[in-house]
């Protein structure tokens, strides 16, 4: 009886040895053979898009992507690479039992170009939601000879998406004139719902410009409205509507910090997401730290919590993080800095070069070298790809829409 007992109890000893390795394990503890203790390692998880590339880590090859490594706690150098494509690279900090996930966004060398218009196109617009951009082809005496351009004449909508098996949308029509029409000052204005573009006509009187018509175009149909008289009214409520929308996104977070950001800078732009947001500040402030510690896993790049007037940051919502982006003398203008589709990336516009760049500042990489005009950079809604306006034919041609595949 005594020995039955003692075998029991032995193994019982055996499996709770057993499953305390295994929870050990599982937790990321390994056995150090050099010391002879069982210390706690952390996992790096690597993705990359596109994935298949290769994992250095301190300059030596270590797995592909999409995968899990085991590593002691401690900094690290992760580089991520492909054959054709721009290396990702930045410092880690690995920490026991604790999962880091890092995502590279991988830049061809050498990216493609396509043409979206062959007609030349005039004032191309983004909608609020970046999902569609309208145009103006002009009439025969004003855009290119090719085409049957007295049947393209008018306005037209690019949907900036891919369909599962026709590739990509063809353009819309919404607007066909009856008449010959002036379009060298013609521009076009989304409704806050993009369902309406308003095409409107300067004149110059002097140094002032004067709306001499507008018409509003529905997305849906193509009944146009005189709205000249009205404009100003419509306006005004588009831009009420826009600063409502915006007070009540603010509103949502408790985080001190967004109120700060809020009334200490401008040209806010939220991210797709809703999760970061990319400001200029207009005065000094420091910004409270919230969450202290930070948060197990979160992003290690060193941020910025005393804002300077003149420079554009990025906060990050969700780990209570900023970080700097550039300065007014680099990138003089807010709209030279849009948010790519994934939320994790800025489309940043200097000189005549397009740079992708890591949200936290990291990883500027050069997209587009070359011909593009009015600083244009639209991203594509469901990404890998970027929309420019260029010409690439003779110069008193009209610029097309062209698109640059990043996959």
């Amino acid at each position: 009886m005594t020995k039955r007992l003692i075998y029991l109890l032995a193994v019982i000893l055996v499996i709770c040895i057993i499953a305390v390795l295994i929870i050990a394990f599982s937790r990321g503890y390994r056995f150090n053979f050099n010391q002879r203790t069982l210390a706690p390692t952390g996992i790096l998880s690597a993705s990359s898009t596109p994935d298949g590339a290769s994992i250095f880590i301190d300059g030596k090859l270590t797995a592909a992507t999409n995968t899990s490594i085991s590593l002691s706690p401690n900094w690290y150098q992760v580089k991520i690479g492909k054959e054709g494509y721009q290396s990702w690279e930045k410092k880690i900090k690995i920490q026991g039992e604790v999962v880091s996930r890092v995502e590279a966004l991988l830049i061809p060398e050498n990216p493609s170009l396509r043409a979206l218009t062959v007609t030349g196109v005039r004032s191309p617009t983004l909608s609020p939601s970046g999902s569609r951009v309208a145009y103006i082809v002009p009439d025969d005496q004003q855009a290119t000879s090719s085409g049957n351009l007295t049947t393209k004449t008018g306005v037209w909508i690019l949907e900036l998406r891919n369909l599962p098996l026709r590739g990509t949308d063809e353009p819309k029509q919404i607007y066909k004139p009856f008449s010959s029409m002036n379009w060298t000052e013609a521009q076009l204005l989304w409704s806050p719902d993009e369902k309406q573009v308003i095409l409107t006509f300067k004149k110059s009187e002097g140094k002032k410009e004067k709306i001499t018509n507008a018409i509003a175009l529905s997305v849906d149909n193509n009944v146009p409205t005189e709205v000249t008289s009205t404009l100003p009214k419509i306006l005004a409520e588009w831009e009420q509507e826009k600063k409502q929308k915006e007070e009540e996104l603010i509103a949502s977070f408790t985080l001190p910090s967004v109120k700060l950001i809020s009334t200490s800078s401008s040209n806010l732009k939220f991210s797709p997401d809703e999760t970061k947001i990319l400001y200029l500040a207009t005065k000094s402030a420091t910004l409270t730290q919230v969450i202290t510690p930070p948060l197990i896993g979160s992003n290690p790049t060193a941020e910025i919590r005393n804002i300077t007037p003149g420079k554009f940051y990025i906060y990050d919502t969700k780990e209570d993080k900023n970080y700097f982006t550039a300065d007014l003398k680099a990138i003089p203008s807010a709209e030279l800095l849009v948010w790519h589709n994934d939320s994790k990336h800025i489309v940043m516009i200097d000189k005549d070069t397009i740079y992708i760049i890591d949200y936290d500042g990291t990883n500027k990489r050069a997209v587009y070298a070359g011909p593009f005009l009015n600083n244009l950079s639209f991203p594509w809604t469901s990404g890998g790809k970027l929309v420019i306006l260029t010409n690439f034919n003779k110069p008193q041609m009209l610029p097309n829409l062209y698109e640059i595949d990043l996959r």
